[in-house]
């Protein structure tokens, strides 16, 4: 019976990590909205995938859901609170929807972890919160 749920749960990684591939391609082509629907369909098979979280944010912010794409930030933050990367990509989303307190916040946590190229940007645009 172990030998049969091990199968099952690595078959159903499986067609997760077949959503997540189909989706890269998807919005490699731009063919954002199919994206969405896959890495959705990714995080139904494998609901803590960070990747999935950070492509589909990616996703949104290519289509300006600033909103959606900072909530996929947070939940793949919420698992795996030390992806530099996905704080940035978080803070450039605040920033972009005018939100420049969470900006600020995640652009110095950026630059604690090494990078400050946000902060940066966000002190030399007049936009850094305190």
């Amino acid at each position: 019976m172990k030998k049969v749920l091990c199968i099952f749960l690595l078959s159903l990684c499986a067609y997760g990590d077949n959503h997540l591939q189909e989706a890269d391609k998807q919005y490699a082509i731009g063919n954002f909205s199919k994206a969405i629907e896959l890495y959705t369909k990714a995080l139904l098979v494998n609901p803590k995938d960070c990747t999935a979280y950070n492509n589909r944010g990616l996703t949104y912010y290519e289509i300006k859901d600033y909103k959606s794409a900072i909530e996929d930030y947070s939940k793949e933050i919420d698992i795996k609170s030390n992806c530099m990367g996905t704080i940035i990509n978080r803070g450039v989303s605040y920033s972009r929807s005018g939100d420049y307190k969470n900006a600020t916040k995640d652009a110095r946590k950026a630059c604690e972890m090494g990078d400050c190229e946000l902060l940066d940007m966000l002190k030399d645009n007049g936009r850094l919160q305190d």
